[in-house]
């Protein structure tokens, strides 16, 4: 084809036809550049359809997370609505001399408010890593303007991270009231699981526990606990708009 147009150009050139010789010149550059339009034209293309790939194998991944999570998560959610119960049930009530008479080293074991309830904590590990597949898609392909991408990775650098925020809060104050009973000669006896009438009293009736007690409720109700629920709904309302996309398609 080159050669064609080359041998074409010649002859228009010893005929001394210049003027039909520059307009061939420039119809064949606009071939030229027509060809190189589509060619890129279809380089794009074929880099919007593996982008476009890439985009949905990590919201497949972003969707198997969230799933993993929502599954996770109903036991910690349960578990903390039980303990704060139990702290409020704590904080509200005052044991008479005759209720702790009845405890002993047969039924002390089933004595909820007989222990300790400021130093539990039930793990919950949400699964990010179709986040950071997400971040570094950004990061190199720039997806600034994907609308439904920013929010997803808007959850998890707001809800995804204040959950981890609080829960690292909720782990400290555990640990520092575990440390805590380490001044008190029953905190043997309590580590090993052994009947103790002291510990049982300090648990029913002491002041000081009763107010760290009402600072555990605090970390636990109004924050962590909170959060998980907002971790749970939004979990939920990601999984189905993806769904939906997925739908569209």
């Amino acid at each position: 084809m080159i050669k064609l147009f080359r041998k074409i150009r010649q002859n228009l050139l010893k005929e001394g036809k210049t003027t039909k010789y520059l307009k061939y010149a420039i119809g064949e550059i606009g071939l030229v550049v027509i060809g190189i339009l589509i060619a890129l034209q279809i380089n794009n293309w074929n880099e919007n359809k593996k982008q476009k790939k890439q985009l949905d194998a990590i919201y497949t991944t972003v969707e198997q997370n969230l799933q993993t999570d929502l599954k996770n998560i109903k036991v910690p959610i349960e578990f903390f609505k039980t303990l704060d119960s139990t702290l409020t049930l704590i904080l509200t009530t005052n044991y008479s001399t005759s209720f702790m008479d009845s405890i002993n080293e047969t039924n002390y074991l089933q004595c909820i408010p007989c222990k300790t309830n400021i130093n539990m904590y039930e793990p919950f590990e949400k699964q990010d890593n179709g986040f950071e597949l997400l971040k570094k898609y950004e990061d190199n392909e720039s997806i600034k303007g994907n609308e439904f991408s920013q929010d997803i990775i808007q959850f998890y650098t707001t809800e995804g991270k204040g959950l981890t925020t609080f829960r690292d809060v909720l782990i400290n104050e555990a640990y520092s009231n575990l440390k805590y009973y380490e001044q008190f000669p029953w905190y043997s006896d309590y580590s090993l699981g052994n009947y103790n009438p002291n510990a049982i009293a300090y648990f029913l009736n002491d002041q000081n526990y009763k107010n760290r007690a009402a600072n555990f409720k605090i970390f636990i109700g109004r924050n962590y606990l909170k959060r998980l629920k907002d971790y749970q709904t939004s979990a939920t309302q990601i999984i189905s708009k993806i769904e939906k996309r997925r739908q569209s398609i």
